[in-house]
Formats: C-alpha cells, sequence, structure tokens
C-alpha cells in the first residue's frame, strides 16, 4: 500500500516536470525568435546603405517630394498644351497703330519779306491789249500758275493761258503742252505739300538785232523764274525757262493775240 502510493507520487512528480519542461522548451523557442528578429531589426538600422525614400517603382510612396524624369507637373502640362495650341503672331499679324501726320510748319521769315504767295492770273479785261508785252507777260503769268490746293493738274493753268492765244493752248504753235508734262511729272511730290508755282521774275529780254515791230506784228523774248513753294515750308527747285513769243492782230484797232510761243528744248 505504501508502494504505490510512492509510485503515484513518483508519477505525478515526473508528469510536472515533464509539463514544465515542456513549457520551457516552447517558451525558450518563441524567446530566441524575438531576440533574432530584434537582431536582425538593428542589423538594418545600422546598414550604412539606406534606401531611397521613394522605394521602388511600384511601391506606395513613390513620387511623394519628387517629379520622376519622364513626367511633369499638372500646371507645366497644361501651359504646353496652351502654347501648342496657339498660333504665334507673324509680324505682318502684329497690329501696329497709324503714323501720326506731322503737323504743317508755318516758316518764319526775316522782317519786311513777304511769304511767297500763289499766282493771280490778270483778269483780261484790265490788260492792254494794244500793249504785246503786257499782253504776252499775262499769257505766261497765267502759264505758271500751278496751284495744287486749287487745280486738279497741271492742265488747269494751260486753260487759263487760253484768253491771250489765237489758237488752243495744245496746238504744236506753243510749247505749253510741254510746260505742262514736266509740271505733271512732279505733280505728285507738289500736292503732298499742298505746292503752288512761285514765279520769282518774268524778265524781258531785247538785243540790238531784234526785230522790230509792225502794225500787226510784234515779238518778245522773256526769261521765267519760278520755285515751286509748298504751305507747309517745303521749297522745290528753281526752274528757269527762256521764251520767244511771236504776236499778231489782224489791224490796229485788234488786240494783240500770242500766234507762237516757244522755249529752247535746253531750258526745259
Amino acid at each position: 500500500m505504501t508502494r504505490s502510493r510512492s509510485s503515484l507520487l513518483l508519477a505525478g512528480v515526473a508528469a510536472v516536470l515533464a509539463v514544465v519542461g515542456l513549457l520551457l522548451v516552447f517558451g525558450g523557442g518563441g524567446d530566441d525568435d524575438g531576440s533574432g528578429g530584434s537582431a536582425e531589426g538593428s542589423a538594418g538600422t545600422d546598414d550604412p546603405v539606406a534606401e531611397p525614400t521613394g522605394g521602388g517603382p511600384d511601391g506606395n510612396d513613390a513620387g511623394v517630394g519628387t517629379t520622376p524624369p519622364d513626367e511633369q507637373p499638372t500646371g507645366a502640362e497644361s501651359s504646353t498644351e496652351a502654347g501648342g495650341d496657339a498660333e504665334p503672331l507673324e509680324p505682318s499679324d502684329t497690329p501696329t497703330a497709324a503714323p501720326t501726320p506731322a503737323p504743317r510748319q508755318t516758316p518764319t521769315l526775316p522782317p519786311g519779306m513777304r511769304q511767297p504767295e500763289p499766282v493771280v492770273v490778270p483778269d483780261p479785261a484790265t490788260v492792254d491789249g494794244a500793249d504785246p508785252t503786257a499782253v504776252a507777260v499775262a499769257a505766261l503769268t497765267a502759264a505758271y500758275s500751278f496751284d495744287t490746293a486749287q487745280d486738279a493738274s497741271s492742265e488747269d493753268a494751260m486753260a487759263r493761258v487760253q484768253d491771250w492765244l489765237a489758237a488752243p493752248y495744245d496746238s504744236t504753235a506753243y510749247d505749253l503742252d510741254g510746260l505742262s508734262q514736266d509740271v505733271q511729272r512732279d505733280w505728285e511730290q507738289w500736292s503732298a505739300h499742298q505746292a503752288f508755282a512761285s514765279i520769282n521774275a518774268i524778265e524781258p529780254q531785247t538785243t540790238d538785232v531784234d526785230t522790230a515791230d509792225t502794225a500787226t506784228r510784234a515779238e518778245r523774248r522773256f526769261y521765267v523764274r519760278m520755285t515751286p513753294i509748298g504751305r507747309d515750308a517745303w521749297n522745290g527747285a528753281l526752274v528757269e525757262h527762256q521764251w520767244f513769243a511771236f504776236l499778231e492782230r489782224a489791224s490796229v484797232s485788234e488786240p494783240w493775240r500770242l500766234v507762237e510761243l516757244q522755249t529752247p528744248l535746253a531750258h526745259r
């Protein structure tokens, strides 16, 4: 009986020891694993080479604070698209302000000097028809009465000469058509300055061999000097022409009329 109890006690102690041993075995293994994990974590911390913050291309943290080289920020992409759609302005498409014309100048003259004025054509009724010189001067004055502010072309001045001519002004007896063409070539320039012809002088020329007047025929020679004057203070070049005038009348009671009015080509 006593031996049976001792055997049971021993068996119980052995069972307890077995259980304790199992606990120690399984408990010690878990601690070893944890220590190993801590060791590995410490080893990772002490590693001198740190991984990039962004991680791999598939990581969730990729792109935080940085921009991949193949991608552009949203704002820059929008600007690029907007710039690509708009066409650049060509130089001819660039809007420019219309140039403002310069104000016309008023010339200042020295004391006692007058500003040249347009030619005043004599009234035929006031010209002495019995004086061949007066008739020739009146005709030449009208021939140089060019004024771009009043005339449409140089031919308007030629029409004003007709009162003292025996034939139409454009006939071959007169060089008036040549004078008109000379001025018409510069008419556009004259018009830009609202220019008119200012007659500097109509100067008679006489010589010892001049043909004497008869009752129905007379000859005269003149030098005419004319300068184009702009109403904006522009001046053209001085022009000088020599004219030969031939006048006739039917009788002493009739007025003189120009039958020829010629100028040498060298003076035109």
